[in-house]
Order: structure tokens, then sequence, then C-alpha cells
């Protein structure tokens, strides 16, 4: 996210995600949080909490609703989900209208993950009704997300492999939409992965295809798989270089080695061109920083 970088009160690092938040008990849980933080008189000045929630399409609901593949309902829908952090002023209690102020640069992140074109289709509505009660300032506060281009973890010569890294996207058919209805949200663009292998390449065939994905747009963090990260950097630090005003979000669900996450923090934090340019969603990140 481009405007990060030009507000000094904010650093990428110091983003607390909540991840996979995709039914009732886990947002209860994460609406309880905020609210002990908010009740606190401890200094938060220097972290930025961050949602991230994942959108599928339920026929026997026919509606958008929290949940993952292979999951094909859930309890909470999307318009429940949005309901509540409205209510619970997540973001619409930040900022003073005009985009100015410390307000402004500490509302937190909400990124909605779609999983299906479906998904997104039947969601436009809550959505766009969930930013219109946002100051505009602060849409670039929500990410869309969707996986547009197949990525690493599957053979490359299994013909059948490689159909199950199919995107349920088609990418251009996905900017267009998320363009045109959200057009100040922050596109979050990244690959199908698989569990087979999870320390799986992304190769430069992959990046190039990405980056012409990405080229005609500003507001972009693309999402990667923080296990394939190390072996990947050579054809993952092009995305740094091609504009440098996108940024990459570092994410997986299992706690990596600490001397991983370390090299990680290395490569990117250390470099005056990298600094700052990567959000980390990742499980015991932020116990490694502080040892």
């Amino acid at each position: 996210m481009a405007t990060e970088k030009s507000e000094p009160n904010t650093l990428l690092i110091n983003y607390n995600w909540h991840h996979a938040v995709n039914d009732q008990p886990k947002l209860d849980a994460v609406l309880h949080h905020l609210e002990k933080n908010d009740e606190s008189k401890e200094d938060k000045t220097k972290l930025i909490e961050a949602i991230e929630a994942d959108i599928i399409f339920s026929d026997i609901k026919s509606r958008a609703v929290m949940g993952h593949p292979p999951a094909v309902d859930g309890d909470l829908t999307l318009r429940s989900f949005l309901k509540q952090l409205h209510d619970a002023k997540f973001q619409h209690g930040h900022g003073n209208g005009n985009g100015d102020g410390e307000q402004s640069s500490m509302c937190p992140v909400l990124k909605l993950d779609f999983k299906s074109m479906t998904a997104l289709q039947s969601s436009l509505v809550d959505v766009q009704s969930y930013l219109n009660d946002l100051p505009s300032h602060l849409h670039k506060r929500v990410w869309i997300n969707a996986d547009i281009l197949p990525g690493p973890g599957e053979d490359l010569n299994d013909e059948m492999a490689q159909i199950k890294m199919t995107p349920r996207f088609d990418a251009a058919e996905f900017l267009r939409v998320v363009t045109s209805q959200f057009f100040s949200a922050v596109l979050s663009i990244g690959w199908t992965t698989s569990l087979t292998d999870i320390h799986a390449v992304y190769t430069e065939k992959m990046v190039d295809e990405m980056i012409r994905c990405a080229e005609p747009y500003s507001e972009v963090t693309f999402p990667v798989r923080a296990s394939c990260f190390r072996k990947s950097w050579e054809a993952l630090r092009t995305l740094y270089c091609a504009n440098d005003q996108w940024t990459v979000t570092l994410w997986w669900s299992l706690e990596l080695p600490r001397e991983q996450l370390t090299w990680i923090y290395n490569t990117l934090e250390k470099n005056e061109e990298l600094a700052n340019r990567t959000y980390y969603d990742l499980v015991g990140f932020r116990e490694c920083l502080s040892d």
C-alpha cells in the first residue's frame, strides 16, 4: 500500500494481524481484543490492527458467507460480518474526514479474501455499503484480495496437478470489476498455492505475469506464501523493483523456523530500498522481533 510509506507514524512491520477471521467465535475474539485495547491506558501508537477474512459463496444461503474452501457454507454472512465491524467502529472510528491526523494513519486494515468470482459478485453491494459509510480517504484501508494467477506447489509437468492450481478467477475480469466498483480500495492480488510442496518456488514467469497484471495500478500489494519466500527470493525481488509504490504481504498459517524469520527480516528491513515495503501476516513474527 503505497501511501503507508509517507506516514511516519506507521511502519508496516507494526501491523498486528488477525488471520482467517471466518466465523462468529473468531470475530467475537477479535472484537473483544480490540475493545480491551481501547480500554487500556498503554501506549498503542506503534501497533495497527489488521483483519484477514475469507469469503465463499453459499449455495445453501444463496449469499456470500465467511469461510475457506473446501467449506461450502458458514455460520456468518459477509453482511453480518461487515455490520459488526461497522458497529464496533473497527475502521469507522478513525480519521477526521479530511485525511489528516494521526487517527487516519492508525486506522486498521480489512483484507477481504474472495475465493470465487461468484463470491465477489454477490458481495459488491455489501462491500460498497460498508465503504460508503467510511471516509473516502480510508477506503485504501480496505483490501480486495484474490488468487488470480497459478502459483507454486504442484509438479509443473503434471497436467492433472496443474488443473488443481487453476485460479477461480479470470485475472482481467477480477481487476476490471474491483477497480470499477472499489476504485479507492487496495488491490491484493496473488497466486494459487498448494500444500503438496509448501517450499515450492515462485518462478520468474509467475512474477513477470503478475507484474503485467498490476502494471496499470499503484495501490497494490502482493500476498506471498512465506514458506516459499527464501527459495524464491531472486524472482520475487522483481516485485519490489518494478514499482516502488507496491508492497508485498507475507503470509503463512504455520510458524516458520526462527532462523528463517530472522533471514526474512534482515533481507527486507535492513535494506534501505526494501525497508517498509512488506506486511507480515506470520505466526510468531512479532515474538521473533522482540527476542
